[in-house]
């Protein structure tokens, strides 16, 4: 059983399609003698993260869902015009670092319909660039996303990126299956100086390594802010044109789901 502990209260900015850029107050978690920063389990006593994500309108905390039988924060990808609503949330971590491990626990639901693909969760800094803003010497993300048939790929913004949006390597071989949970680790280690381009990211799920990307040069200035300061909770069906979106076979738009549990940053020890 993991233990909840509350360390700092931090920063969180909730949203969920027309929610988005609320400001809500919540809790950071870790403990200073451990290797983790930030936990959220979703069991026994929620922390402000938890309560205020299981009210909003596309997420809910559900019994049973999550590993073994535990609670599990359900999202609701509700189809329409750009893909599917977001479910969007950043934490800032209690301790910025160069270096961290994200991983969570995810199970779409049966039939599951992935369409062109979706965003999954990540790591940046104190300003992340997504969405294709422009890149600045501070601003990186590193996330994940789900792609057509289940695929599995990084989504990284970085200073050297090819084009406007953040550039993407594919896991070979590998698909998420529907109704069964899969465990996501991203490891994510920043260039150690502006001119290097030594950072990268690994990406194993079930314990196995399906993704190496190396080589990058996440930011172009070495201060506090450029570091790794949040993990990015954000799910959704995108790109944002209609032919993203979940649909039903008469065209109307559809809604899928998926279970999230067991959220940890910890340091790479």
């Amino acid at each position: 059983m993991k233990i909840i502990f509350a360390l700092t209260t931090a920063l969180f900015l909730v949203g969920c399609g027309a929610d988005d850029d609320e400001v809500e107050n919540v809790e950071s978690v870790g403990n200073p003698e451990t290797p983790e920063v930030f936990v959220e389990t979703f069991d026994g006593k929620l922390s402000q993260f938890g309560q205020i994500l299981s009210k909003k309108r596309y997420a809910a905390l559900v019994e049973h869902q999550g590993l073994q039988g535990s609670k599990a924060m359900k999202v609701t990808y509700q189809g329409f015009e750009q893909g599917s609503y977001r479910v969007y949330a950043a934490a800032d971590l209690a301790e910025p670092a160069l270096q961290y491990k994200m991983s969570f626990a995810v199970k779409f639901c049966d039939n599951f319909d992935f369409v062109l693909g979706g965003k999954l969760h990540g790591l940046g800094p104190e300003n992340p660039i997504t969405g294709g803003d422009k890149i600045t010497a501070e601003g990186w993300s590193a996330r994940l996303m789900f792609g057509p048939g289940g695929t599995l790929r990084t989504y990284v913004y970085h200073q050297d990126m090819k084009g406007k949006f953040g550039d993407i390597k594919v896991a070979e071989d590998f698909r998420f299956i529907p109704g069964i949970y899969h465990q996501i680790e991203m490891l994510v280690s920043l260039n150690s100086a502006p001119q290097q381009a030594d950072g990268k990211v690994v990406v194993s799920v079930d314990g196995a390594e399906l993704i190496y990307h190396d080589k990058l040069r996440f930011r172009a200035k070495d201060t506090a802010a450029s570091l790794i300061n949040k993990m990015i909770f954000i799910t959704f069906h995108g790109g944002a044109t209609p032919d993203w979106a979940p649909r039903t076979e008469d065209g109307s738009y559809n809604a899928e789901c998926a279970y999230f549990d067991n959220f940890v940053v910890s340091k790479v020890l």
